[in-house]
């Protein structure tokens, strides 16, 4: 634990620690039980990216282990080469045609993650493109969902066109959940980019580094130096994608139900697959169906469910006493 981290754990009061004890047992979301602690104890003078990682290393001074839930939520992140062309002239330019392409852009390394796991696994071109492709793709395919900004529209294309490139066989779908869509969806940020999203939710920003240089060093230099701070790069950007994931996960709708898909039953969290969960509103329809607002206690998600589905919770719950 860093100097600055041992500061803060001393100066938290006694409460603030018995709260993040039990919020520990709880859940396995770090970022989550930061929000928490910030928001019950008014601690608005640490950027929550501290706090954060102040509780991280608590769990482990602790070595206290939450419930996990068998979700496999894959979050990823790439780097890419460029394509090399040949141009008459310098300046503006409206138009390369393909034929100009010396050579293609290739990836230079892949990212990833399991949700709740703080290992954070790099492949690299070193092992050769086409194996490093082959080796994530299995890992792909175990993951029930993937979480990537911008993935769906660039991470997940360019993997596909590199494949096809080697002939390694993709599934044409992929069930993911594309960060950028949804803030663009559920929020009106200044700006859309991971970044500055990561700032504005005090969570951290993109490691910094020198630009388009560093992408010559690795593409054209050759330079291990460069391509080792591409990798941390791209890890810090995975670490970033997650605890925006993580915060804005209460505030928009998922493309997964996680408590279905892990056998358990439509009442419960969809998001984290909690069964500690209540109703708080009803409403209707304007063609008068009635629907329960559900919200888990747990990750603190907010869901709709049938009003059929909230009367069988209810038999369910007289059943079991």
């Amino acid at each position: 634990m860093d100097v600055k981290l041992k500061k803060i754990m001393k100066n938290y009061p006694k409460a603030v620690k018995e709260f993040v004890t039990v919020r520990l047992e709880q859940t396995p979301n770090n970022t989550q039980i930061a929000r928490d602690v910030k928001n019950k104890f008014d601690i608005v003078e640490q950027e929550q990216d501290v706090v954060r990682r102040w509780v991280s290393d608590f769990r482990k001074q602790l070595k206290i282990e939450a419930k996990k839930v068998p979700i496999k939520r894959l979050f990823f992140d790439i780097e890419t080469g460029y394509h090399t062309v040949r141009l008459w002239r310098t300046g503006k330019v409206n138009w390369v045609n393909a034929d100009q392409i010396i050579e293609h852009k290739k990836i230079i390394c892949i990212s990833y993650k399991w949700q709740y796991e703080n290992t954070i696994h790099t492949l690299d071109w070193r092992m050769g493109e086409k194996d490093m492709l082959k080796a994530f793709i299995k890992v792909m395919g175990d993951a029930h969902e993937m979480v990537g900004h911008n993935g769906d529209r660039f991470d997940i294309k360019e993997l596909r066109t590199r494949c096809i490139n080697y002939g390694v066989l993709m599934f044409p779908h992929y069930r993911t959940l594309d960060t950028l869509k949804k803030t663009r969806q559920y929020f009106n940020f200044a700006s859309n980019k991971l970044d500055y999203v990561g700032k504005y939710l005090n969570v951290g920003g993109k490691l910094a580094h020198d630009g388009f240089q560093l992408w010559i060093d690795v593409v054209e230099n050759k330079s291990e130096k460069a391509l080792l701070k591409m990798i941390e790069y791209c890890e810090r950007d995975v670490i970033l994608l997650e605890d925006v994931f993580f915060v804005i996960s209460p505030y928009i709708n998922h493309n997964n139900n996680f408590a279905v898909l892990t056998g358990g039953e439509k009442w419960d969290c969809p998001e984290c697959a909690s069964t500690d969960v209540k109703m708080f509103r009803t409403y209707s329809t304007p063609m008068g169906v009635i629907r329960r607002e559900m919200k888990c206690n747990n990750c603190k998600k907010q869901y709709k469910i049938s009003n059929k589905t909230y009367m069988r919770m209810l038999e369910n719950v007289a059943h079991n006493g």
